[in-house]
């Protein structure tokens, strides 16, 4: 059984480990298109603010050295009848079972002069090695554009390096997929007091160069140009779904993926940030992005490869993040979309917490502060029970449990 993964971050390491789980004597080969063998993508940012040594970027795994690991290698066409890869350098690769671990791209800001060698995304090591050049030129101010997570955590890095750092952010609230409102100023909050100024509502318009450099980024009004020596874009990121493209099935959020993570074409599954799966929260098919839901599904992909025939329980979007003292946790749906989803929200100052429910079924909470017994009820979204199934007080000040796990009284 010649089996192929396309992709070797987290899914596809993964997918890739537990076909070899299954088949040890499996003939695997595992594509990527980055110089480098599996990373630990997660630690771009504690590279970036000084925090992580470059050593601890690989993910060392024994799979990788009963496989072909093919480093600079990108797949540019799918022929799924003859069960053929074309790779960019023209070789024909063939296989019995293919994995689609595509991951995906950052999304660019859509201005004019992007493509300046100080404007960077921050996904990968080369992002990270290119804002390292920029530091090492000279960069003393830094402007990220962009709100979400990949923004913050770049904009907290890069005032730790000491650089005079602005997020700006065009929603109306920093987070606005993983956290509400409240949340959300407690984060910008902790963001200020580390030395990131803090813009919301600012919709960048233009990019300012001089000598081929971006030297401003120009912003609608009321607000006007910010000066800089750096831009970093963090405006998301967009599923990297163009070798599933005109094969008669829509691919713009993700390739869709069944109960086993197959695709509509034969002997094609998908895992990780290219994958459209069914959010158990929102209960239809969402693409969720993260790490750990990439992990999970590349290694019940790869299972299903090597002959299981195992059932994904869904997705669901789960976000941690520290700043200083500050810890925000936060799972499924944080901003009710219509009346029928009713808000619980407990204690507020220092400490956030909220619940969302749906017809009396947990389907989001969000913390902020003290965070640490998250874990509970993000365990209880996923499962989806209902809020008085629950046996503790998700609202209290803390979530006492103990005494229920323990048998006390």
């Amino acid at each position: 059984m010649r089996y192929v993964v396309v992709g070797a971050s987290a899914a596809g390491l993964a997918a890739a480990e537990a076909v070899l789980g299954l088949d040890p004597g499996a003939d695997l080969t595992l594509l990527t298109d980055e110089p480098h063998p599996p990373y630990c993508r997660p630690l771009l940012s504690y590279a970036l603010a000084g925090d992580t040594p470059d050593s601890l970027f690989p993910l060392p795994s024994p799979a990788l050295t009963r496989l072909d690991l093919r480093t600079d290698t990108r797949a540019v066409a799918l022929e799924p009848r003859e069960k053929r890869l074309r790779l960019a350098s023209g070789e024909a690769l063939a296989y019995d079972r293919l994995c689609l671990a595509t991951g995906a791209g950052a999304k660019s800001a859509g201005l004019p002069g992007e493509g300046a060698p100080n404007v960077v995304g921050f996904r990968t090591r080369a992002d990270l090695a290119a804002i390292e050049a920029e530091l090492a030129r000279g960069a003393r101010r830094a402007a990220v554009l962009g709100g979400g997570l990949v923004g913050v955590k770049a904009a907290q890095a890069l005032a730790a390096r000491g650089l005079e750092t602005a997020l700006f952010a065009t929603s109306g609230h920093l987070l606005s997929q993983a956290a509400d409102a409240p949340a959300a100023a407690l984060v910008a909050a902790a963001l200020e007091a580390e030395g990131v100024r803090v813009e919301v509502g600012a919709r960048p318009v233009s990019l300012v160069a001089e000598g081929g450099r971006v030297t401003g980024v120009r912003f609608a009004p009321p607000r006007s140009l910010e000066p800089c020596d750096l831009v970093v874009v963090g405006k998301g990121v967009a599923p990297r779904t163009e070798l599933v493209a005109g094969f008669g099935f829509d691919a713009t959020r993700g390739v869709a993926a069944d109960g086993q993570l197959r695709t509509p074409l034969a002997d094609v599954w998908v895992a990780g940030d290219a994958a459209l799966t069914h959010d158990v929260a929102w209960n239809r098919p969402r693409p969720n992005p993260l790490w750990p839901l990439a992990v999970e599904q590349g290694t019940l992909a790869g299972r299903n490869l090597a002959g299981a025939a195992e059932t994904y329980p869904g997705s669901l979007a789960m976000n941690s993040l520290r700043i200083g003292d500050l810890h925000l946790v936060s799972a499924g749906i944080v901003t009710p979309p219509d009346p029928t989803y009713q808000e619980h929200p407990g204690p507020q100052g220092q400490t956030y917490r909220k619940l969302v429910t749906h017809d009396g079924v947990l389907v989001g909470a969000v913390f902020a502060g003290d965070a640490d017994q998250a874990g509970l009820l993000v365990s209880a979204v996923r499962a989806g029970m209902r809020l008085e199934e629950l046996p503790f007080d998700p609202l209290g000040e803390r979530i006492h449990w103990g005494r229920y796990a323990f048998g006390g009284q």
